[in-house]
């Protein structure tokens, strides 16, 4: 920093320019390395400190200048020409009033503002006798509206030909300065020679009639314009009809699976939740029992029910079919493509291997589940199988101790059944009379 008499020797130099207007004319860098005025020169990078009203700051030589230059300028305006200059201080404005009263001699903003006078309260005073003058609720109430019926509104009157006439000539008589009628208008506004007669209107509708422009009716309208064809959209439209009317072919029927029972394929390994054990059980009465559980019930091979009684939706032609479980499909079905075309649906384990000795066509899962339904039912909180993902299987989950869900799995399994008979196998289902 500088010493006081240089500082106040800086600060008097800007004084005297602010005096002599010549802040306009000083030269100041773009840097902001150079501040001039003639001879005389400044560094404008040096601190100042100023002292106004017990209000000091402290600041560059061209934060100061940049600021006195127009004390009026907004804060946005100042910023942006200290970023011009390379100025790395810009007056706060909280400062601001400390600089331009320093230099141009106004008072400070920065003091405290004189307390403004007390002003008393005298609605309290007047308010007992504003309720005195005020009016009673009584005679606040709105007047009863009259009685018997609403008055009736003045129809106008349409103004008769003669009547504007009468009125324009009292107009004119007006303007020609009220002296006489003008005879000449009289005459011009007059209706002589413009009433209509009988005679009149009956020689004129010919004439009218000839120049109306025929519009034509509903056939006209839609007649073809000339050169114009449209039989080939009556042609279209005929043709149309014709399918409509048609009976539409229906596929062939497989006749050797009319009147035939429906098989589904249950998993034969003893890590499924159903089996043969169970399966009547869950698919007849829509009630899981585990295995060891029936078996305990007294429930033997021999004993096994083979045979499910499911009644169908009426959405899919109602009726009952009776359909047949089996864990040992290649054993009962051989090589007969016709047995196999009757296996509606497989209970998967899973796992590939459980087809694995299955005939061509039911080999694979691809085409397994393509010609059949395909339903996985594992137990809750079990992970599924990996291959699962891949397969087009449906999915489901028994609980392990909420018996009550399990009409739920019940219920997808019969529905998803039944939706895929409808469209895979329709010789299955319940045939109807012709």
């Amino acid at each position: 920093l500088l010493w006081l008499s240089e500082r106040d020797k800086m600060a008097s130099m800007l004084k005297e320019w602010v005096g002599n207007d010549k802040l306009k004319s000083v030269a100041f860098s773009e840097d902001g390395k150079v501040l001039s005025s003639g001879d005389r020169t400044l560094d404008p990078q040096e601190q100042i400190e100023l002292e106004k009203d017990g209000n000091s700051c402290r600041y560059s030589m061209a934060s100061i200048f940049l600021q006195i230059l127009d004390p009026n300028q907004s804060l946005l305006a100042y910023r942006k020409a200290c970023k011009k200059h390379n100025v790395k201080d810009p007056v706060k404005a909280s400062d601001k009033p400390v600089v331009v009263a320093y230099f141009f001699g106004s008072k400070s903003t920065t003091s405290a503002p004189e307390p403004a006078p007390e002003v008393k309260d005298d609605r309290k005073k007047h308010r007992k006798h504003d309720r005195k003058d005020r009016p009673s609720k009584e005679s606040r109430k709105r007047p009863p509206p009259p009685q018997g019926p609403p008055p009736k509104k003045k129809e106008k009157k349409m103004m008769t030909t003669e009547e504007m006439l009468d009125n324009l000539k009292v107009v004119a008589d007006k303007r020609e300065g009220g002296t006489g009628d003008n005879e000449e208008l009289a005459k011009a506004l007059s209706a002589e020679g413009f009433e209509l007669t009988p005679e009149l209107i009956k020689d004129s509708i010919p004439e009218i009639i000839s120049l109306e422009l025929p519009v034509g009716n509903s056939a006209s309208i839609l007649r073809p314009a000339p050169n114009r064809d449209f039989q080939r959209v009556l042609d279209l439209y005929m043709e149309t009809e014709k399918k409509k009317k048609s009976p539409t072919p229906t596929p062939p029927k497989r006749a050797h699976l009319i009147g035939k029972r429906p098989i589904i394929i249950i998993p034969k390994a003893m890590t499924s939740p159903v089996t043969m054990w169970n399966a009547h059980e869950f698919l007849a009465n829509s009630k899981f029992v585990p295995r060891d559980i029936m078996i305990k019930n007294g429930a033997t091979k021999a004993t096994l029910k083979t045979i499910v009684r499911h009644k169908m939706d009426q959405r899919r032609g109602g009726g009952t079919l009776e359909f047949e479980l089996m864990d040992n499909p290649t054993t009962k079905l051989g090589d007969n493509m016709n047995e196999w075309d009757r296996v509606v649906a497989v209970i998967s384990l899973g796992a590939a291997w459980q087809f694995a000795d299955w005939p061509k066509g039911y080999k694979t899962p691809v085409d397994l589940f393509e010609r059949t339904f395909g339903f996985y039912i594992g137990l809750e909180g079990n992970k599924l199988p990996d291959d699962l993902s891949k397969w087009a299987v449906q999915k489901t989950s028994l609980s392990r101790d909420k018996r009550g869900l399990d009409s739920v799995c019940y219920a997808n399994f019969w529905d998803g059944l039944e939706d895929r008979m409808v469209t895979k196998k329709p010789e299955l289902l319940p045939q109807k009379d012709d």
